[in-house]
This record gives C-alpha cells, sequence and structure tokens, in this order.
C-alpha cells in the first residue's frame, strides 16, 4: 500500500475515532442524570462553607486536595446544577482526548488509535471516569504524565523535567491510587537515563521523586489520625478478587474486552522485545523501552498497592492503570508500525472496535445514575411539614442532602449529625452502641401517633424467619467491624418495628427501569400507630 495513502487513512480513521469517542461522552453526560451518593459526598465536601471546612474535613474523602479544590472552583464559576456538572465530566472526556493528541504528536508525527480505542470506549472510563470523583481527573494526568515523561527520555532538557514534575503532583494530588504508579514512570526514567550514562538526569529524576514523596506527608499524617475508623474500610483481599475486578474493568463485554487488552498487550510487547533484541542500531529506539519498562514496573508495584490496602475490590481503581497501559501500548505499537502489515493491523482492530462498542455499550451509557433526585423532589411536593423522612441506608444522606430542600424532618438511619458527607467515624460509634437506632423508632412512633405520616426512603429489609438480625456492640463476634453487616442488621430492625406498628403502608415507587443498580431505591409510605 502507498504510505502516503496510508497515513492519510491514518488521520482519517483517527479523527473518526476520536470524534466516536466524544459523541459516547457526550451522550453518557446527557443520560447520567443526577449525581449518585458518592459524587453528592464530592460536591457536599468541595462546596463547603470555607476552604478551610474542606481541608478539616479532606480525611473522610477518597481523593487528595486538587480533586475538591477542583470541583468547588468548577461550581463557583459554572454553578451545582446536574447539567453543569455533568458537563464536568463531559469536558473529562474532552481532556482525555487532547492529551492522546499531545501524546501521539512527537512520536513520529503519528496519530492516535490505540489510546482513543481501548480506553476512551471502556465502560469503566465512560461511566466511573465522568463521576463526580477524582478516578477520570487521576487518569488524564496520569496519561499527560506518561507522555511528558516520554518527551523527556526522549530528549531530555530542563523544560521537560519541569513539566513532568508537575504533571506527577498534579496526578497524585487527584487520585491515590496514582501513588503506585507515578513511582513506576520514575524508575523507568532513571534506568533508562543510566543505560544512557546520563548521570545528571538520573539524579534530577531522584530529587523529583523524593519532592513527590514529601508532598504526601499530609495524607500519612492524616492517616494516623483517621486510622482508629478506617478499620471499617478493610476487607480480606485476595489476587483472584482483584484480578475479577480487573477483568470486569477492562469493560463490556466481559470477558470479550478483557481478552481484547490482554491480547493486545501480550502481542505488542512480544513483538516490542523481539524488535529490541534484533535490531542492530539502538541510537534512536525512541520512547519504546520507556514504555516496555513503564509496563513491567507499573504492574508490579500496582498490584502490589492493591493487595496491602485491603481496600474492597472495585472496578473503578482500575481506571488509572487501564489509562497508563493504553498510552504506553499506544507508544509501542506506533514503534513497531516501521512494519506496514502492523499498521494495517491496528487500523483493522481500532475501526473493529469503533464499529461494535458504541452499539454494544449504548444501553449501559445512558443508565440513570439515580432515582433520589427525583424521589427527593417527590417528597417535596408531597410531604407534610409534620411528616417524618427516614433514609435507608444512612449512606443514601449525601444525595437526599443535595437533593432535597423541603421542609419535612429527615434522618437518616442510623442518625447522623453530619449528613452532608461520609463519615464512618460517626457509623464506628453508632456500632459500638447497644441500640443504635433507638431515636429513630421514637420518632418514628411520634410521627405516626399524632396522626402523621412516615416515608421510608430506601424501604428497608425484610426480617428473617427467626426474626430481625441482632448484632453486638462492634466488634460483633461474627461480624466483626464489618459496617456491611451492622447497616443491613439496622434495616432488617427498623422494617420489623414498622411492620409491627404502621396500621397501613404501600410501596409509593419501586425502583425504575434504566437505571444503575448503583442507586435505584423504592419509596415506602406508612400511616397509622398501634401497638
Amino acid at each position: 500500500m502507498n504510505p502516503n495513502l496510508l497515513k492519510s487513512i491514518e488521520w482519517i480513521v483517527a479523527i473518526l475515532i476520536s470524534a466516536t469517542v466524544l459523541f459516547v461522552f457526550f451522550v453518557r453526560a446527557t443520560h447520567a442524570g443526577g449525581l449518585w451518593r458518592d459524587e453528592c459526598d464530592s460536591v457536599e465536601l468541595a462546596r463547603l462553607p470555607t476552604f478551610v471546612d474542606v481541608l478539616h474535613n479532606l480525611k473522610f474523602t477518597s481523593f487528595p486536595i486538587l480533586f475538591p479544590t477542583t470541583i468547588r472552583l468548577f461550581t463557583n464559576l459554572f454553578g451545582t446544577s446536574d447539567a453543569s456538572l455533568r458537563t464536568f465530566g463531559f469536558l473529562i472526556g474532552v481532556a482525555f482526548l487532547l492529551v492522546a493528541w499531545f501524546n501521539a504528536r512527537p512520536n513520529r508525527h503519528d496519530v492516535p488509535l490505540i489510546l482513543p480505542a481501548l480506553a476512551g470506549l471502556n465502560l469503566t472510563f465512560l461511566t466511573d471516569g465522568t463521576w463526580i470523583r477524582g478516578y477520570g481527573l487521576g487518569s488524564v494526568f496520569l496519561v499527560l504524565a506518561f507522555g511528558l515523561t516520554a518527551l523527556f527520555v526522549a530528549r531530555p532538557s530542563l523544560l521537560r523535567l519541569i513539566a513532568a514534575f508537575l504533571s506527577y503532583i498534579a496526578c497524585m494530588q487527584s487520585l491515590y491510587f496514582t501513588a503506585a504508579l507515578i513511582p513506576a514512570l520514575l524508575l523507568a526514567a532513571f534506568g533508562i537515563c543510566l543505560f544512557r550514562r546520563q548521570i545528571k538526569w538520573a539524579l534530577a529524576l531522584c530529587v523529583i521523586a523524593a519532592i513527590c514523596a514529601l508532598s504526601y506527608i499530609p495524607q500519612f499524617q492524616t492517616y494516623r489520625e483517621i486510622k482508629a475508623w478506617t478499620i471499617l474500610l478493610r476487607y480480606p483481599t485476595t489476587p483472584q478478587l482483584i484480578w475479577h475486578e480487573f477483568l470486569v474493568a477492562c469493560g463490556e463485554p466481559v470477558p470479550i474486552m478483557a481478552i481484547v487488552w490482554l491480547s493486545i498487550a501480550s502481542m505488542s510487547i512480544f513483538g516490542a522485545l523481539v524488535f529490541l533484541i534484533w535490531r542492530t542500531e539502538r541510537n534512536n529506539l525512541g520512547a519504546l523501552p520507556f514504555a516496555l519498562l513503564t509496563i513491567a514496573i507499573a504492574t508490579i508495584t500496582y498490584f502490589i498497592f492493591l493487595a496491602i490496602t485491603h481496600t474492597a475490590p472495585q472496578t473503578r481503581y482500575h481506571l488509572a492503570f487501564l489509562c497508563l497501559l493504553a498510552a504506553a501500548l499506544e507508544i509501542i505499537v506506533a514503534a513497531l508500525c516501521r512494519f506496514q502489515f502492523v499498521r494495517i493491523a491496528r487500523l483493522v482492530f481500532v475501526i473493529g472496535l469503533a464499529l461494535v462498542l458504541p452499539c454494544m455499550l449504548w444501553s449501559r451509557i445512558t443508565q440513570r445514575e439515580t432515582t433520589v433526585d427525583l424521589l427527593a423532589k417527590n417528597l417535596q411536593r408531597y410531604a407534610a411539614a409534620d411528616d417524618l423522612i427516614i433514609v435507608n441506608p444512612w449512606f443514601l444522606g449525601p444525595s437526599f442532602s443535595l437533593y432535597y430542600h423541603g421542609q419535612t424532618r429527615w434522618m437518616t438511619l442510623p442518625e447522623l449529625t453530619e449528613k452532608r458527607i461520609h463519615r464512618y467515624d460517626l457509623i464506628k460509634a453508632k456500632m459500638e452502641q447497644t441500640d443504635a437506632i433507638s431515636d429513630v423508632k421514637s420518632a418514628i412512633s411520634k410521627t405516626l401517633q399524632s396522626g402523621n405520616r412516615v416515608w421510608l426512603l430506601g424501604g428497608a429489609q425484610p426480617s428473617e424467619e427467626t426474626g430481625p438480625l441482632s448484632l453486638s456492640p462492634a466488634p460483633d463476634p461474627i461480624f466483626g467491624w464489618s459496617s456491611q453487616a451492622y447497616t443491613y442488621a439496622w434495616s432488617m430492625q427498623i422494617g420489623a418495628f414498622v411492620q409491627q406498628h404502621v396500621v397501613d403502608g404501600e410501596v409509593v415507587l419501586s425502583p425504575a427501569k434504566g437505571v444503575s443498580i448503583n442507586e435505584n431505591i423504592p419509596l415506602v409510605i406508612g400511616r397509622g400507630w398501634r401497638e
């Protein structure tokens, strides 16, 4: 095939794949609807009255300071409406594409194909990456950091080193998971500088690494403060669980997309190794060795990090690693495109993904994230001032707090003094009590006895045959410090209490179709009191 014709086709396909990715990001932004509880937690934290309040409560969130600061600045400029915040998620997608094009241009004047196709059309990025959470922003900064480091490795200069350093700080202060991936970039660049005997630049990278580590000192101090209640967030993890969530994070359809990711990665790495071994001229290898080293080191550091943190495996935790992997594969495949059959295979692969994935993902990217915003509006309209609203479980509090602006009193189950953000320290204190929901039961009794209604947002768990589950003050002999077990038990207990004392009750709204399972909840009403 004529090289000029092939180059023209690559440009056309790159533009079309970027347009396709931009389109699906737009579809996601216009169909996601209201924010679900984790997103509401981020917005509520960022919108606390003063920035000092944000700093004081930062220990209760899952992201470093740059992310809530970004949300605070964005909402100050553009407001806190759902449309505005979903636009923020769309802009994350735009930034991702811009970084993809930026990373590709210095690489033999190539165009981005692998990165947009693999990561841009990845369901985890399209949903979790566009949430008002730090996963998308951190991943974009990580891909930028990789591209800037590749530029530095190809031709070291002080300006490129400073640019890479700034991207490291931005990345690490947006998403904690990148603390296991930035060291991989630094180690890979350091190893190449040593191999080339560029001692000055190798030492400069050591200084950069030290500054990046020092920037996390506040996080280490915070960890000591919150250590008492983070026991609620620690779960027994196994390599099998982590691996399963990684395969799911590769995207839908599962496991086909995982096979696609692993196949393109293994073939690209194998081809690059063969190319490096048999190539006689090794003075102009570009960023190929850096990309290979990054994949090898990042895989080790990242999965060790997941194993020692003992957090419950979630697909979104793998997003940053997948984006880094796709960015590295982009460089490796571009280097192998010296061979025309590789260029043609890359085009076929990308065109296939662009044609198939949007259709297969359509039902998921058009889902609403929550029904709490709709329920809150209905309660504002129909709940009387003397009624009572119970939000069950407690972690729906941030969602309801953001969307409900009525006059009816509302409580979480169990009742917490702070409902705007997720406060596991308060939940731990409740778990240590003998009867943590006695105040909620008392409020329900008074409301019903006075002839008013009780609204259960989230309903309640049905009791077991032996009655509602009852746990001893934490740690329970069987369930230990499992906040999930206590949340389940409280829901079962309140359900049994309502069933025993309510004269008339009904499900006002059932879970809706086309809504994410993360927050698709019912609304139940109770009237009348009986002893």
